[in-house]
């Protein structure tokens, strides 16, 4: 028994130790763009979009994903598709 709550603990304690170590690379505020598919009944049509980050995920297992405001909706974009456009002033 003793043996399962030590495990616990250290993985509690790595768990923290490799949260920290993983910093968001946008902030909220940031302007991005990203590339997105747009159906119609013809064709698919890749658009760029661009908007402001406005939440953040943080995913262990996977692309940190974040919430980006465009004029017509809010996508759920991961990491690796966004391109930084511009920093939000602190």
């Amino acid at each position: 028994m003793a043996t399962t709550w030590k495990n616990i603990i250290l993985s509690i304690i790595w768990w923290w130790s490799m949260k920290t170590d993983f910093a968001y690379t946008y902030n909220i505020g940031d302007l991005v763009s990203f590339t997105s598919r747009r159906l119609t009944e013809e064709h698919v049509d890749d658009v760029v979009l661009t908007g402001i980050v406005i939440k953040q995920r943080f995913v262990f297992t996977a692309d940190n994903r974040f919430l980006v405001k465009t004029p017509e909706k809010d996508y759920w974009v991961p990491r690796p598709a966004l391109t930084l456009i511009s920093r939000a002033n602190k």
